[in-house]
């Protein structure tokens, strides 16, 4: 490259502008990309309760559908709603995989299986880029949890990383997604930012993909290492390694100009690829019958003892926990959406749905949320509930500026990356002093007695009650992720007297130092809880033919840079469920978690559905589902245990040197239980439904158009009244001349799935499979590619991992022919 100033154009597209867009370079025709976060909706730049979204499912709810038309639809409206909002990159899927149940950010995942995860993954993507909007597939790879992410080193076994936790990236490149992003931690001791092997040998290479590598967000380390390895993109701006830097090092010899041209080249493909993207009109009612839809075809029926539901036309029923009116519809990342006011809870759908027959609602428990809602508020000084938010500068003397800006804010989240309002750049603060910020408000309480305040955040955080201190917290030392920092912050409680009727004026107030390059305030506050809320719950059980107990976790319990430490429902609530149990053996029990979470009280509940995060049409799509409207169309993406050391992996945390060892190999998930022969409480693939549907006769034959796949599939019927849904299942079982698994490998894995809608009556419905002989195949560490694995396998078709309805032999060759008939 002979031509400095082209050199400095090229490389200035190398890295972001700012937080969420790159640079423009019109003598290349590439235009400034703006990137946004996904994958539950499009986020906005404000991270809070102003940034108002659709709501989708969560990955894992998406997963639990098994069907690619659903996924598929919901990501046409996410991409609809990206386009219209000038949106050319939203970030997602993440293609990552639940390995331990204890994953932080497990409800973004498509569940366990490598399989399911890409197939379903790649149908999101195919939506979205429907509409001219590029898909960026994260995080890659083995960012599978969350404790220490930044730093820990995976080690793992070629076999491991490609059978099992590349096979999802492979899926999107193949379904030709626009944009991938490199994960935090090191894979065999390479940041992946930095891992030729993964960025240039695997994603170019292996796979021909083309698209835009870039780096998550501060996630660079490096410029040499980073372009030489294949990075295109650094993200966020202004640039740090890349950009300027990128062109240095090609002056200075340590990178070929070649790089920098190609990624700005794959940066041009990007801008060209999205340039077209479209936003047609859509009706409110479409947009929320989509997510509707979505939302009850992934609830899951775990088991309905006596056909409990759907519930009967005269059941008068009794509507119990604190998720039913506090539910949790996403979890607590900065993807996190803001919802609209017209979204309804589960207890106001009910409530429209059966009227009268809804005979009491008690909570039963306290919530969960690690910093509660600040409820009731009062009037800020301009005369309306919330927050008023000034910002000051503190001199060296302590003295505080007058403000400097003042906003207004309908809820205690406050993030800000770069600068604050009036002050400015956090890492320009005038030598010598700090800034602050002040929430207030106004608090009439409603009863006399104990209110406990909770508050977190980036500095020093002090709440005063009418102007006297009464508590402190906060941490000034901000971790080197500063973004899992923001969110999981230690948080401090202060219990304050107060009495009925009698208004206070509420500070929260957080100093801080500049250099930084991003700051947060969480606070919030609830009355005393009483004593007897189990008591009434229990009570309004016997009182009703149905009672309906609605458990969860909070959003909080779902979050970046941080793993959950057990898997059980919050104690409160597990009581609360067995003594309803107790008193009413018509309880169902409405599970709202996004992960494998406990359930020891399964066998005393007559029927448990678990809903996950569903996004923002809950309420509406549960009352349907819970009255027959619609069905729950969901099947388990993941494994629920009997105990949590069932699990493969339970442990997240890395070791004292930064290790985290992939141990277990390819037996992840269901794949370790059958190697264990382990009975799981509920097993992946388990769903039921509300139709009759009877699997009439299996098949199995080579497709005529080509040797190396064959379809596999059933016949159905519906004798029930209704139209019902069916997950056919096929599971690859390789055999050993002992019929059983080769050690260390899976006893069998998931090969394909269809899901269908059977209509009521005796016509039947013939469902047909195709099998891919790529899926029979195995990584060749020697040769550095897929083998078929030569040798008989059995075909399963199952309802679930462990329902098996028929099994088919057949035989593969060397060459990767498939062969069917009666081989021994």
């Amino acid at each position: 490259m002979n031509d400095p100033d082209n050199l400095d154009l090229l490389a200035r597209l190398t890295a972001g502008a700012d937080m969420h867009t790159t640079h423009r370079n019109p003598e290349h025709h590439v235009r400034a990309l703006r990137l946004v976060d996904g994958p539950m909706g499009v986020t906005g730049g404000l991270l809070d309760e102003r940034d108002i979204s659709l709501l989708a499912p969560c990955g894992t709810a998406l997963a639990a559908t098994f069907n690619r038309t659903t996924v598929e639809a919901v990501g046409e409206l996410l991409g609809e709603q990206a386009a219209a909002r000038d949106v050319d990159v939203l970030l997602g899927p993440n293609l990552n995989l639940s390995r331990s149940p204890a994953g932080g950010r497990n409800f973004e995942h498509f569940g366990e299986d490598p399989y399911l995860a890409g197939v379903l993954g790649a149908a999101w993507i195919t939506g979205v880029q429907s509409k001219g909007v590029a898909a960026c597939a994260k995080h890659l790879v083995c960012n599978d949890t969350e404790t220490g992410r930044h730093g820990y080193d995976v080690q793992i076994d070629e076999q491991t990383l490609h059978e099992v936790y590349l096979a999802p990236f492979a899926a999107a490149a193949r379904a030709g997604v626009w944009a991938m992003m490199a994960a935090y931690n090191k894979v065999n001791g390479q940041h992946c930012a930095e891992h030729p092997e993964l960025l240039t040998r695997v994603l170019r290479e292996q796979w021909n993909w083309d698209g835009v590598v870039m780096s998550d967000w501060f996630g660079t380390h490096s410029t040499t290492a980073s372009l030489t390895a294949g990075l295109d993109l650094e993200m966020p701006g202004p640039a740090r390694h890349l950009g300027p830097a990128a062109a240095g090092a090609v002056r200075a010899g340590d990178v070929a100009a070649s790089t920098v041209e190609r990624a700005a080249e794959r940066l041009a493909l990007l801008s060209r690829r999205t340039a077209g993207r479209t936003a047609p009109t859509r009706p409110a009612a479409e947009t929320r019958r989509v997510l509707h839809e979505a939302a009850a075809d992934s609830f899951v029926l775990l088991k309905n003892d006596r056909t409990l539901l759907p519930l009967a036309a005269d059941t008068t029923v009794a509507v119990l926990g604190p998720h039913a009116d506090q539910p949790a519809y996403q979890g607590g990342t900065f993807a996190r959406i803001a919802l609209g006011p017209e979204v309804r809870t589960p207890l106001a759908a009910l409530r429209q749905a059966l009227g009268p027959r809804v005979t009491a609602h008690e909570p039963g428990a306290p919530s969960e949320s690690r910093v509660p809602s600040l409820l009731p508020l009062g009037p800020r000084a301009t005369g309306s509930p919330g927050f008023t938010v000034t910002y000051h500068h503190v001199n060296t003397d302590g003295a505080v500026s007058e403000p400097l800006a003042t906003d207004t804010r309908a809820t205690g989240i406050l993030v800000w990356f770069t600068e604050l309002p009036g002050i400015g750049a956090l890492a320009d603060l005038p030598p010598g002093s700090n800034g602050l910020v002040r929430a207030s408000c106004l608090l009439t309480p409603e009863t006399d007695g104990t209110y406990d305040f909770h508050f977190a955040g980036t500095g020093d955080v002090r709440l005063l009650i009418d102007g006297r201190e009464t508590g402190r917290g906060g941490s000034r030392a901000l971790a080197a992720d500063v973004m899992g920092a923001l969110l999981h912050g230690d948080v401090t409680r202060a219990p304050v007297e107060l009495t009925a009727g009698r208004q206070v004026r509420i500070d929260f107030e957080m100093s801080f130092t500049g250099g930084g390059r991003a700051q947060g305030m969480q606070f919030g506050g609830h009355a005393a809880v009483p004593t007897d809320l189990a008591e009434r719950a229990v009570h309004a059980a016997r009182e009703a033919d149905t009672a309906i107990v609605f458990a969860g976790v909070s959003q909080d319990s779902s979050l970046e840079s941080q793993d959950r430490d057990s898997l059980a429902l919050p104690a409160a609530q597990t009581k609360l469920i067995e003594q309803v149990c107790a008193a009413n053996p018509r309880t169902v029990v409405v599970v709202n978690a996004p992960f494998a979470a406990d359930m020891p009280w399964a066998d005393r509940a007559a029927a448990v559905l678990l809903t996950w995060f569903p996004g923002q049409e809950y309420g509406p799509a549960l009352a349907d589902v819970l009255t027959g409207a619609l069905v729950p169309g969901g099947r388990l993406p993941v494994t629920l245990a009997r105990a949590d050391t069932d699990h493969a992996v339970t442990a997240t945390a890395p070791s004292d040197d930064g290790r985290l060892t992939y141990t277990e190999g390819v037996l992840t998930g269901y794949r370790h239980f059958d190697a264990l022969h382990t009975t799981p409480r509920f097993c992946f693939g388990h769903g039921l439904g509300y139709g009759d549907i009877r699997w009439r006769a299996a098949h199995l034959h080579t497709d005529p158009t080509s040797r190396h796949l064959a379809l596999a599939g059933v016949t159905l019927n519906n004798a029930a009244g209704r139209v019902g849904k069916e997950v056919i299942q096929v599971y690859a079982a390789p055999l050993t001349d002992t019929n059983t698994a080769e050690p260390g490998r899976p006893e069998q894995h998931l090969v394909g799935f269809a899901a269908v809608h059977v209509p009521p009556g005796p016509a039947e419905l013939r469902v047909d499979i195709p099998l891919n002989v790529q899926d029979f195949s195995m990584w060749d560490t020697r040769a550095g590619s897929w083998q078929p694995r030569a040798g008989r396998w059995e075909i399963r078709l199952a309802r679930s991992s462990r329902d098996i309805f028929q099994r088919f032999r057949v035989y593969i060759d060397r060459d990767g022919n498939l062969l069917t008939g009666p081989i021994g």
